[in-house]
């Protein structure tokens, strides 16, 4: 049985302009700073990403996706997952960029299947995706020239 899809959505806002932020989170040079230990990403619609992280509590397996929106500088988004999530999904994450006076409001949306053995990843994430955003505004706000 299907359900509603399960929705996380945060915001935060970034001290730089729209463009440098999109280019974090779309470079796998700037994405292994922040969110993840390792990457590979193609930023285009259907260009590849594999995201890989190697702390004691992480999978071995890497997540594995593709780009689904790119548009710089005002929205990306991916699919992936491994085999460690049901069906291999770990649904579709988008980030909406937004220019402020005080740099870009961040809007990430993190959509995964309404299923219940979806929610124990649902509640892992509605922890893990504020401390990876708070790492981002910190690996942002030391040099704006990023």
């Amino acid at each position: 049985m299907t359900g509603h899809p399960i929705e996380l959505t945060f915001e935060t806002e970034v001290p730089v302009p729209p463009a440098r932020l999109f280019e974090a989170l779309t470079d796998a040079r700037h994405l292994a700073h922040w969110f993840c230990d390792r990457a590979v990403s193609d930023p285009r619609p259907d260009g590849e990403l594999v995201l890989a992280w190697d702390g004691p509590f992480s999978t071995r397996e890497p997540l594995r996706g593709r780009w689904t929106i790119v548009i710089s500088p005002v929205a990306c988004a991916y699919r992936g997952g491994h085999s460690g999530y049901p069906d291999g999904d770990a649904g579709d994450v988008a980030f909406e960029l937004q220019a402020v006076p005080a740099g870009t409001r961040l809007r990430t949306r993190h959509t995964m299947p309404g299923r219940p053995e979806y929610e124990p990843f649902a509640d892992r994430y509605r922890a893990a995706w504020p401390r990876a955003l708070a790492r981002l505004v910190a690996y942002m706000a030391p040099d704006p020239n990023i």
